[in-house]
């Protein structure tokens, strides 16, 4: 290309020569017919058909991602149950099943048979 130093409207000979030489073929017409498909498969690309073809493979992605968070982060923890406390029917029940004097496997014993 030839050196200018400023902006101008004049022509660049040696950039014209080149960039004929490079988007000239020797079948003008397929040529043609390859640039009009071109500019129409460009013009049918809307912004849904864009989403649409990411759609898919952006599901997959997070599949994956969420597999691998709950691989690393462990399954589900088991908690042990809760324990009868004294003051509930289940803890009274849990006292007369400790309690060794036979009054209190009696107690049990009416309570089981209840």
């Amino acid at each position: 290309m030839t050196e200018q130093n400023e902006f101008t409207a004049a022509r660049d000979e040696e950039l014209g020569a080149l960039l004929r030489a490079h988007l000239s073929a020797p079948d003008d017409e397929a040529f043609a017919a390859r640039m009009r498909v071109a500019a129409v498969a460009v013009a049918d690309e809307t912004a849904w058909r864009s989403v649409a073809r990411w759609t898919l493979p952006g599901l997959a992605a997070a599949a994956i991602v969420l597999a691998v968070l709950g691989a690393t982060l462990g399954g589900p923890t088991i908690q042990p149950p809760p324990r009868a406390t004294a003051g509930s029917a289940a803890g009274s029940l849990v006292e007369l099943a400790s309690d060794t004097s036979p009054a209190g496997s009696v107690a049990l014993l009416a309570v089981l048979a209840y």
